[in-house]
């Protein structure tokens, strides 16, 4: 597995070295750190100590040191070396966060064309149990995070918990109106349907975990809310140290227009977010 690690000087940086350090990873992993300085400027150093500390947790570190905008390097070093995995820190989201682009960690999310992981918080020990929360909802994006995870090792004793939101989508024609309008065995119907596929995910997402050997567990959530506020609420009420989500992989203008539940997850989320873009089918 191949990994870039963005990193600079700040905290956010340092918690996301210490957690790719700390968790383990599958043989012959590599990890690329990559800490972008403006033109003219010197390297403070950090590159060299989370190289050391990489190292030192046994696994094959090397660094580099780059010039220029950071969201434009890591883009640039990104499409050269096609890692697996890109990895940042990130600060605690913001209002400033979802109002504007500039933020590193959004960009690279937005633009890379390989899953991102955003650290925000990491584990005191790396032996100690992950509680995974995986958001399915039956595509080839969704299976695409539930294999991420379970071909990766993680600590003895690590959880996995599999969720599936139900949402009732009227039909076209019935959109224009109000539900109490929509005859009740119609949307009784759709309920039905709705709940059926969210079983199926919530399956197809349990068969691929099962031969892993984490702890797995189930639970579908009726939509009472938005589905990001729904997969929020429940990694906060659960306790989770990652959420897992699936990208159809939009890039560019075409992501900007359309919006995205998944960075929109990952921004906002209270633990470390991995998303996932694979190429499937």
């Amino acid at each position: 597995m191949n990994i870039l690690l963005a990193v600079d000087e700040s905290s956010a940086s340092q918690i996301a070295i210490e957690e790719v350090a700390g968790r383990p990873w599958p043989e012959a992993t590599t990890v690329e750190v990559l800490t972008v300085v403006e033109a003219g400027q010197v390297s403070n150093g950090v590159n060299d100590a989370a190289v050391a500390l990489l190292r030192g947790a046994g696994l094959r570190a090397l660094g580099k040191v780059a010039a220029g905008d950071a969201k434009a390097v890591i883009a640039a070093r990104a499409e050269a070396m096609r890692p697996d995995l890109i990895v940042v820190g990130s600060h605690r989201p913001s209002a400033l966060t979802d109002l504007f682009v500039g933020n590193v960690a959004v960009h690279t999310l937005r633009h890379a064309g390989c899953s991102v992981a955003i650290v925000r918080a990491r584990l005191d020990d790396g032996l100690i149990p992950r509680k995974i929360l995986l958001a399915v909802d039956g595509s080839a994006y969704a299976e695409a995070a539930a294999r991420a995870i379970a071909e990766r090792p993680w600590p003895a004793r690590s959880e996995v918990r599999v969720l599936s939101v139900v949402e009732v989508v009227l039909p076209a024609m019935h959109a224009l109106f109000d539900p109490p309008f929509v005859q009740s065995d119609e949307v009784q119907r759709l309920r039905v349907e709705a709940v059926a596929r969210a079983q199926r995910a919530v399956s197809d997402a349990v068969a691929i975990l099962a031969p892993s050997g984490l702890a797995v567990s189930e639970t579908i959530s009726v939509l009472l809310d938005g589905t990001k506020e729904v997969i929020l609420q429940e990694a906060r009420d659960w306790g989770a140290d990652w959420l897992f989500v699936g990208s159809h992989g939009r890039q560019g203008a075409e992501r900007l227009l359309m919006g995205s539940v998944s960075e929109a997850i990952a921004m906002q989320a209270n633990c470390s977010v991995e998303v996932v873009r694979a190429r499937v089918g």
